[in-house]
């Protein structure tokens, strides 16, 4: 650390003693000018390392009378609350340091026009800024001298944007701020969980040199304890059904006992509903119990987070907003309800606990259900080792590719040549072919083949100037840009409106279910609806009334491909304990095993245990060494139920094929319903399939194609299609600084995708949709690879009488969306026992 200018070192060993792994790895680093990748736990000072490089960079530049009067570091983070939490955090360190000379600016959408007018005539040395304010910035020439003295770039969070199009839109402008920077771009990417690490760095590195790795074994930096917790007990709730209400009075009882609990949930409808559930469970601290989450208004959001900086709250519960690294002051604890798909995603909030290298990070995983058990024993015990999964990364994005040739368009000089050889750098289009280039190209130039004979003036954004550089048609194509930047696409949303006070906003398909006069709840407050005008929702309180809690469209979150395989593992070994058929099994060996191999405590193994022992006698246990397909019959149907242990968005993927190729083989349609565990396949008689049948069905050959073909007649490309017109400039969000609303941008959206499908299916805008919706929404890479496995296998045809337990979940997963007379949860119950009855008695005896 000699190299740190003297002033900075003596301030940094006076304030924190010692620096830590991951600090003494990055900063001589960053001193040297090379890149840094810095994977480090949350609380470890990543942040501060690479500004203390920067604020180096800045001294010695001051003391040597050449300090530069433009932007000297870029940091960009994907949360512009976050942007906002930096731009406070530096002034302390600037002001202890004595470097009050350094300006430190932000640059988000929430950026007023005079603070924009103040930076372009003295820019910051220090921009705080998002991926799509950055790349505004981009498509202005006269911003260029702002530049000249680029020398950093940090991506905070750089986990978060790698697995989604705001990363591939953050590269490509890297590519762009390293042919800026007169000696090159020191790259900086941060995050506590990240990998794999090799393949991240090249992600950053992009077109420059491969940053520096920095990961010192979490060990050395921070603990972690995380534990596992569950209200089973002697009796197992069933396999599926949303039982967390069953954990109010433990959870109420954990708030009490501790000074902050952040409690995170993985949807928002269970945010309000956990939110909801605890102020009853604990009256007394009601005040004192927020919730937080994307679908709140934005003033609501920063209100919740000042309380919690100010330490005035005992509990907020939240979905992923409060997962990122938002300053939040002090929490103690950190609880999970119901396991996150994830281990990244574990660590990441479990971090957020004890946010000081000298604390522990506290974090119970709490199980709602016999399946959710398996996955946070799992979990916990693959988060322990950081065993984590590895980013998956969007490739050659069509629509973000659109934003940045007009982008080039605007700040001039770029050839397509040169274009192709800029966006090539940016990792994410390594691969990109020169043909797709051009036909995003062309369809700038007038919409594409099919639209560019009567439309060129409506959809051209890019045109050939006299030397052959890329260039804008007309002004107004600037300004329309500039209004419309980004990935985030409009959806139709209803605001709730109480009083003078804006709520949030809900989905208008659930307000449309709403009667005048019925109850919800939003923001952990029961409302009561008085009426619905121009997509705002006025409501009043109702206090006291049972309310309903509203649903958010929203793609579930995946099991991890690691964890499946570890949940798949865990039942492999259990199976010995439980040979198929027979009498009683002995739990104790298996319980005995769980305990020692998991640290859970005896009544969870016991319920696990027990769960294993009744599908072994009702079925069999699945297990990698087979494909196990149960077949149940009622009345002239028959049930399918397809043990691939794959995640969500690859069965569903795998569920469509093979619907697909049913009608094919068959005739008439099949009816699927899939979860994280398999899939069910209903169908008639008539189309009942043999092992031949069977075979045909898994063969991976043509497997894209055929989920292409079945996707034709679904809504998912055509919703796909409304994100990426919109990302993809042909329908604008916002029109002359209005913005649009929801129903004629989806109008638009749907005419365009009619005609493409007619006209140009091979349009560069329409190809994304499908590409989004295979390789995005769904996984059709897991699912392919899953068929060319099951090739190797033996199919394992197992007649049973009654569903098995391990089939239970995707029996009933549409009882909760279809009952009405009856508490989803209590039904689901009621359910499980009438079928089970007779097993958890012999269970008990045994």
């Amino acid at each position: 650390m000699k190299g740190l200018h003297p002033r900075i070192l003596d301030w940094f060993e006076g304030k924190f003693g010692r620096f830590t792994a991951g600090q003494a790895g990055a900063i001589p680093e960053i001193l040297e000018g090379r890149s840094v990748l810095l994977s480090a736990p949350t609380g470890t000072g990543k942040t501060l390392a690479a500004f203390l490089g920067v604020f180096d960079h800045l001294l010695r530049a001051q003391e040597a009378q050449v300090l530069p009067s433009g932007i000297v570091a870029v940091y960009v983070s994907p949360l512009r609350a976050l942007a906002y939490d930096l731009q406070k955090n530096l002034q302390g360190p600037l002001e202890e340091i004595g470097l009050g000379f350094v300006r430190v600016g932000s640059r988000t959408g929430d950026t007023t026009a005079k603070e924009r007018a103040a930076q372009r005539r003295r820019p910051p040395h220090i921009l705080v800024t998002t991926p799509e304010s950055l790349l505004l910035l981009l498509s202005q020439p006269k911003l260029a001298d702002s530049f000249a003295s680029l020398r950093y770039l940090v991506v905070d969070e750089l986990h978060a944007l790698a697995e989604n199009k705001r990363g591939v839109h953050l590269m490509v402008s890297a590519e762009r701020l390293e042919a800026l920077a007169p000696r090159g771009l020191v790259r900086i990417g941060l995050s506590a969980t990240i990998a794999p690490l090799e393949e991240m760095a090249s992600y950053l590195g992009g077109g420059g040199k491969r940053p520096v790795i920095v990961a010192p074994p979490a060990e050395a930096e921070r603990k972690t304890l995380i534990e596992v917790f569950s209200p089973l007990r002697r009796d197992p709730y069933p396999s599926a059904g949303y039982t967390a209400g069953r954990v109010m009075k433990e959870l109420a009882a954990l708030v009490a006992e501790t000074r902050t609990t952040l409690i995170f949930t993985n949807t928002r409808s269970g945010a309000e509903g956990i939110g909801y559930g605890l102020k009853n469970a604990a009256p007394d601290l009601a005040d004192r119990i927020e919730v937080h989450h994307a679908s709140l208004d934005r003033e609501i959001r920063l209100h919740v987070e000042d309380r919690l900086k100010r330490g005035e709250l005992r509990a907020v519960v939240c979905s992923a907003t409060l997962e990122l690294g938002i300053d939040i002051g002090s929490v103690d604890l950190v609880v999970l309800i119901s396991a996150p798909k994830g281990v990244a995603r574990a660590l990441q909030r479990i971090g957020r606990s004890g946010h000081a290298v000298d604390r522990v990070s506290r974090g119970i995983l709490v199980a709602t259900n016999i399946n959710d058990l398996a996955e946070c024993c799992v979990t916990a015990r693959m988060a322990e080792r950081r065993e984590l999964e590895p980013v998956r990364i969007p490739r050659n994005n069509r629509d973000v590719l659109a934003q940045h040739l007009v982008a080039l368009a605007a700040w001039g000089g770029f050839t397509p040549d040169a274009a192709f050889a800029l966006v090539r750098r940016a990792y994410p289009y390594r691969d990109l072919p020169r043909g797709e280039f051009d036909r995003v190209l062309r369809y700038l130039a007038g919409g594409g083949k099919s639209l560019e004979q009567a439309y060129t003036e409506t959809f051209g954004k890019v045109a050939l100037a006299e030397g052959g550089a890329l260039a804008l048609p007309r002004p107004q194509v600037a300004r329309q840009f500039y209004q419309n930047v980004g990935t985030i696409v409009s959806e139709s949303m209803v605001r709730v409106r109480k009083g003078r006070r804006n709520l949030g906003e809900v989905e208008e398909n659930f307000i449309k279910r709403v009667e005048p006069g019925g109850v919800f709840v939003l923001n952990g407050q029961t409302v009561r609806l008085v009426k619905t005008q121009f997509l705002t929702a006025t409501v009043v309180d109702a206090r006291g009334a049972v309310p309903n809690v509203p649903r958010w469209f929203a793609n579930k979150m995946p099991l991890a491909s690691g964890l499946a395989r570890e949940v798949a593992r865990m039942r492999e070994r259990m199976a010995r304990f439980f040979p198929e058929g027979g009498g009683p099994h002995d739990l104790a060996p298996a319980i005995e095993w769980l305990v020692e191999e998991y640290g859970i405590t005896v009544r969870n193994a016991e319920a696990l245990a027990r769960q294993m022992a009744m599908q072994a006698r009702v079925s069999v246990i699945p297990t990698t060494r087979e494909l196990v397909a149960e077949i149940v019959r009622e009345g002239n149907k028959v049930h399918y139920f397809l043990h691939s242990l794959i995640g969500r968005s690859a069965n569903d993927a795998l569920s469509r094929v093979l619907a697909w190729r049913v009608r094919r083989r068959k005739g008439g349609n099949a009816l699927v319903t899939v979860d994280d565990y398999g899939l069910l396949l209903s169908l008639r008689d008539f189309q009942a399939l043999d092992a031949e049948d069977w075979r045909a069905l898994l063969n991976p050959e043509g497997a894209e194609a055929d989920l292409r073909e079945s996707l034709r007649e679904a809504d998912l490309v055509k919703w796909h299609f409304r994100g990426v017109a919109q990302t993809g400039l042909m329908v604008p969000r916002q029109v002359r600084g209005e913005a649009r609303r929801p129903k004629v941008l989806q109008w638009s959206s749907d005419i365009l995708f009619e005609v493409l499908q007619k006209h140009e299916p091979d349009h560069p805008l329409l190809e994304q949709a499908y590409e989004d919706a295979t390789h995005g929404f769904l996984d059709i890479k897991r699912a392919v690879a899953f068929m060319e496995e099951a090739l190797t296998l033996p199919v394992r045809w197992v007649p049973v009488e009654r569903v098995s337990p391990f089939s239970f979940g995707i029996y009933v997963s549409g009882i909760k969306e279809t009952m009405m007379m009856e508490d989803p949860e209590t039904a689901i119950e009621r359910l499980y026992h009438e079928l089970y009855h007779d097993l958890e008695r012999t269970a008990d005896a045994a």
